[in-house]
């Protein structure tokens, strides 16, 4: 990574939380509206189990990062994620 990038978003920064805001997060697998390393790790979980989600920039944000709406750097481009998961439930299993 960058130096400034380094400074900016030291290792640990955490961008988005469903555990804070209380809430599950609810998508459909391969719908497009998670990034690509999520969708993978998903699709290969059970109920009940939990996983943590190193992610390469080609199966997250890629070049682009992301940016909040008044253009401010929410995820950097060309960052490597790690997402810990719980899945609590499928459809599926409905």
């Amino acid at each position: 990574r960058l130096s400034k990038q380094e400074e900016e978003y030291p290792e640990g920064t955490m961008f988005d939380s469903n555990e804070n805001k209380g809430e599950t997060y609810k998508f459909v697998l391969g719908g497009g509206k998670v990034i690509q390393g999520m969708d993978k790790m998903v699709s290969s979980m059970k109920v009940g189990e939990t996983s943590r989600l190193i992610c390469r920039a080609d199966y997250a944000y890629g070049k682009d990062g992301v940016r909040k709406v008044n253009g401010d750097v929410m995820v950097p481009p060309f960052a490597t994620l790690c997402f810990d998961i719980e899945l609590v439930g499928s459809s599926v299993d409905e």
